[in-house]
């Protein structure tokens, strides 16, 4: 991000110019590497408080109003822009504009001092046809990831097209692993009871942010794969076993752990 593009656009909302200084002087206070104090000529602070907003405000004038404002006047079929933060897809009704969107994208970053994760970036059939097509040349449907989870050409019951998603193996993964390292931590640190509390918790926040349309058996399997975790831990707090499989069971049913939920039901308003 560069600093004299971000503060033309705060100027476009804020009127106040000693506002607009104090904003100036958090992206100049520089950052601290091996103790020394190094200047920050563009971007923004990692971890600053206002980071997080400023990088949205640079993206809204960078890509949000670009797509409607120049992209959707340029092209004739349907393009629409999803975005999260710094993670975008783009939809696009024909292959052939989609290569010319992809053209003028990295042209757009590139004046605003941004550049397009190589790696990350790409052009894909998606959609109700995206299947007979790939199936056609026997190869399956290409597949995206977005906000931690895998989208995929699905089908409903009745035999129609609808976007299915899992969690991401690489999310999911990582999850797992982040769950294990802490229960390992935990288990000695403060009584069962304690923790397990926090278990529940973090279960319910994993539901809370996976639990979406289509993705119950990545959060069943998330949930088994926990208390499993739970189970191998509970029994290396020490060198006695301190539960056998049966004695869990019976834990889990005094004390239970959230079940898998759905809580993001949008084939409702598809």
């Amino acid at each position: 991000m560069e600093h004299d593009w971000l503060v033309e656009m705060l100027k476009q909302k804020i009127a106040d110019k000693n506002f607009l200084k104090i904003i100036v002087r958090f992206l100049k206070a520089g950052v601290m590497e091996d103790g020394k104090i190094l200047a920050t000529e563009e971007g923004t602070p990692q971890g600053g408080i206002i980071s997080p907003v400023l990088s949205n405000v640079y993206l809204h004038y960078v890509l949000d109003l670009w797509v409607e404002k120049v992209v959707k006047r340029e092209v004739q079929g349907y393009v629409d822009l999803i975005r999260y933060c710094d993670d975008f897809v783009i939809l696009v009704q024909y292959k052939e504009e989609a290569g010319k969107i992809l053209l003028w994208l990295e042209e757009r970053l590139n004046k605003f001092g941004l550049d397009l994760a190589k790696e990350k970036t790409r052009a894909i059939e998606f959609g109700r046809y995206a299947r007979v097509n790939a199936e056609r040349i026997g190869k399956k449907p290409d597949t995206f990831d977005f906000l931690g989870l895998t989208h995929y050409c699905d089908r409903s019951r009745k035999g129609n097209f609808k976007v299915g998603r899992k969690t991401r193996r690489k999310k999911f993964n990582a999850k797992l692993k982040e769950m294990n390292e802490w229960l390992k931590a935990v288990r000695n640190m403060v009584e069962l009871k304690e923790w397990w509390k926090t278990l529940s918790a973090k279960l319910s926040g994993h539901y809370e942010y996976y639990g979406i349309s289509g993705n119950y058996s990545s959060i069943e399997d998330y949930y088994k794969r926990s208390c499993s975790l739970a189970y191998k831990w509970l029994n290396r707090r020490s060198q006695r076993k301190s539960m056998n499989w049966v004695q869990y069971t019976e834990y889990l049913k005094q004390f239970p752990l959230p079940k898998p939920e759905i809580k993001h039901n949008i084939y409702l308003f598809q």
